[in-house]
């Protein structure tokens, strides 16, 4: 039995993949701009973001156009490179 599909997931195009990436940064004035200055400069094409406090951190979700798994896994490095970043987590969305 295959899995079923919401309906903004049937409704998406095939072309329209996107990644999600889960950061956990330092809860300072600049980490949002750290990180959003790290997508910035990897030419990400941004379509949600959210972040909030988590307890001493910051929690940062990017919803990101999806372009391959190798821009991904370097994505994904960049940001873990960022000072103020904790830790990073991606995937599918």
């Amino acid at each position: 039995m295959g899995a079923a599909l919401s309906l903004a997931e049937a409704a998406k195009p095939e072309g329209d993949k996107r990644r999600l990436f889960l950061v956990i940064a330092d809860d300072t004035p600049d980490a949002l701009m750290r990180v959003l200055g790290v997508a910035n400069v990897q030419q990400a094409r941004l379509r949600a973001l959210t972040a909030q406090p988590d307890g001493a951190g910051l929690s940062i979700r990017l919803e990101l156009d999806d372009q391959g798994d190798e821009r991904a896994q370097t994505l994904a490095a960049r940001l873990s490179a960022c000072p103020s970043v904790r830790g990073v987590g991606f995937g599918w969305r």
